[in-house]
């Protein structure tokens, strides 16, 4: 049972893992897991590995594809097993961490929409950053750079950033004033 709020006995942290999954209904990556179940200290990674290990090997969960390696559903054996393991669960620990996969779901869905991509060319490499929302595209620029150190740049700071790229590029194109000298040039 939790100690200091973490989860240290390996049958919990698998119950904690089927829960995820089961409450998550999709696939979770790896690193999705481990964000929540890691967040403020609740599970040690090693505890989360080992029974992650025991979870595919008992046939509870299985990894979702053979393109994505590292992510993982909940399997029919799981999901009834789940019932049973949920109970062992205090219920702070399942609010808590179903609070960060909802948080980090939704954050996972906000990524899913701002894209980059790198292409070498004769004359470098060229970065294009699109913002998609509700099967639109907001916005996509191409920029052209020296190399692939410049276009990775690029990339990162167009998706740390993505909403003040929007924003800044919006200002300049409904700039009235900008319009106006540029007509009378």
């Amino acid at each position: 049972m939790p100690e200091l709020g973490g989860l240290h006995e390996i049958p919990d942290v698998k119950a904690l893992i089927l829960y995820l999954l089961k409450e998550a209904n999709c696939v979770l990556k790896d690193s999705q897991l481990t964000d929540v179940l890691m967040a403020d200290g609740l599970v040690e990674y090693f505890d989360y590995a080992q029974a992650a290990e025991q979870l595919l090997m008992d046939g509870m969960m299985d990894i979702a594809s053979l393109e994505e390696m590292s992510s993982y559903r909940i399997t029919k054996k799981g999901l009834e097993v789940e019932l049973e393991y949920e109970r062992r669960l205090p219920h702070n620990v399942k609010s808590t961490t179903l609070a960060a996969l909802k948080a980090n779901l939704r954050q996972k869905q906000e990524d899913d929409q701002i894209f980059t991509e790198i292409e070498p060319s004769e004359s470098g490499f060229s970065v294009t950053c699109t913002i998609r929302e509700g099967g639109e595209t907001m916005l996509s620029y191409q920029l052209l750079v020296p190399d692939r150190k410049d276009a990775y740049y690029v990339a990162e700071r167009f998706k740390e950033n993505s909403a003040g790229y929007y924003q800044k590029i919006m200002e300049i194109v409904l700039d009235e004033e900008l319009f106006r000298k540029s007509t009378e040039e």
